[in-house]
C-alpha cells in the first residue's frame, strides 16, 4: 500500500428491531466478544491507530463506549436517517482530511484484516475514487443492495433490495457496505445524496451513481468468502456467527494447541480461554472468558466454567464454577 493518509469510519448508530432486544446490536456478544470489536480488531491489524478510527453512534453511545474501551473518536448521529446521513455526521472530524477513508458497518464480524488489505490495495492500485467489497452468493442473497454492472463489467450502481426491479433482484452479487473512498473527491459529493426511495433514507450506496455521473473511477473487489458481506441483523444470524467462530476456535485448539475436543458440536470455547496441551474436552462443555486450564486435564461432560484457573491434571465433570480456582 502507498503512503496516503488513512482513516476509518465505523457506522454503529441505531438499534435493530429484528434483534428483539433493548441492547444495541453491535454490542451483542459472539463467544464473549462484542460484534463491533471484531471489526475494530481488524482495523488495528491493518495498521490503523485507534485515534484514526471514528465510530458513529446515536442513542446507543454509552453502551458502545463501554464495549469498545479504545482511544477511538466518536461522532453522533442524532437521527438515524440512513448510512449516508451517518457518514455526514463525521464531517467536523474529517474537515481537513485528504486521503483514503474506509467506511464500514459495525455489525459485521466476518471482516478480516486480510480483506481490508485487499480492498485498500485494489483501491490504491487503480487510483479509484470509490472501491467496495462485493460478494457473490451461491443462492438467493440476503436483502442487500445488488451490484449493477454495465456490459463491459464496470460497476454502474447499486440497487437496494427494497427499490430493486425483478430483474435486479435476480442478481446474486451484493454490496457488502465496506468502502474505500478517495475522501477529497467523494466527501464533497455526499450532500448530493437524496432520500427518494421506499425508506426515505439517505443511502451511502447512492454515492456510486453520483461518482459515475461525475466520471470518477469506481471499483468492486469481489471477496472469495461471501460471509464477508453478512451483517448480524437478528438472533439467528448471531447464533450462526457464534457457531462459525466457535468452530474456528475448536479447530485452532486441536491443530495448534494439542487439545482433544469430543463431540465438538456440543462444546463452546469463548475468546480469552487458554487450554494446555493433552487436555480433553468432553461433550456439553462451555468454557467462558477468563478461564485458564492446564495440561493433561479432563474437562466435562456437562461443565460450565468462567474466570476459573485449573492446574495440570485436573479432572472435572458435572460442574458449574465462576471465578474460582480448583
Amino acid at each position: 500500500m502507498n503512503n496516503r493518509p488513512l482513516k476509518a469510519v465505523v457506522l454503529a448508530a441505531g438499534r435493530s428491531t429484528r434483534m428483539k432486544s433493548s441492547v444495541s446490536k453491535v454490542v451483542h456478544l459472539i463467544l464473549g466478544k462484542e460484534i463491533i470489536n471484531f471489526l475494530l480488531d481488524s482495523l488495528v491489524d491493518v495498521g490503523l491507530a485507534e485515534e484514526e478510527i471514528i465510530v458513529v453512534v446515536g442513542d446507543n453511545e454509552e453502551e458502545v463506549r463501554r464495549a469498545v474501551k479504545r482511544r477511538v473518536r466518536y461522532a453522533r448521529q442524532e437521527q438515524q436517517l440512513g448510512t449516508a446521513h451517518a457518514l455526514l455526521s463525521t464531517a467536523p472530524l474529517l474537515k481537513d482530511f485528504r486521503g483514503d477513508l474506509l467506511a464500514l458497518v459495525g455489525d459485521n464480524p466476518y471482516v478480516t484484516a486480510a480483506e481490508l488489505r485487499n480492498l485498500l490495495a485494489a483501491h490504491q492500485r487503480a487510483s479509484s475514487h470509490c472501491t467496495f467489497i462485493s460478494a457473490l452468493f451461491p443462492g438467493m442473497p440476503p436483502p442487500y443492495g445488488r451490484v449493477l454492472r454495465a456490459v463491459d463489467g464496470a460497476v454502474s450502481g447499486v440497487a437496494e433490495e427494497i427499490d430493486a426491479t425483478a430483474e435486479q433482484l435476480a442478481i446474486r452479487e451484493v454490496n457488502s457496505s465496506l468502502y474505500a473512498f478517495d475522501w477529497e473527491v467523494a466527501g464533497p459529493l455526499l450532500p448530493r445524496i437524496g432520500n427518494r426511495n421506499a425508506k426515505k433514507e439517505y443511502y451511502l450506496t447512492d454515492i456510486i451513481a453520483i461518482l459515475k455521473k461525475e466520471r470518477r473511477r469506481i471499483e468492486a473487489v469481489r471477496t472469495e468468502d461471501f460471509r464477508v458481506a453478512i451483517g448480524i441483523n437478528n438472533r439467528w444470524e448471531l447464533q450462526e456467527a457464534q457457531k462459525a467462530f466457535n468452530d474456528e476456535n475448536l479447530r485452532r485448539l486441536a491443530l495448534e494447541r494439542g487439545v482433544t475436543v469430543l463431540q465438538p458440536e456440543t462444546v463452546t470455547v469463548e475468546y480469552g480461554v487458554e487450554i494446555g496441551a493433552d487436555t480433553v474436552l468432553y461433550p456439553s462443555t462451555y468454557l467462558a472468558a477468563g478461564t485458564r486450564i492446564g495440561r493433561s486435564c479432563r474437562i466435562g461432560p456437562f461443565v460450565y466454567l468462567r474466570d476459573c484457573q485449573l492446574p495440570d491434571y485436573t479432572e472435572l465433570a458435572f460442574a458449574s464454577r465462576s471465578g474460582s480456582n480448583s
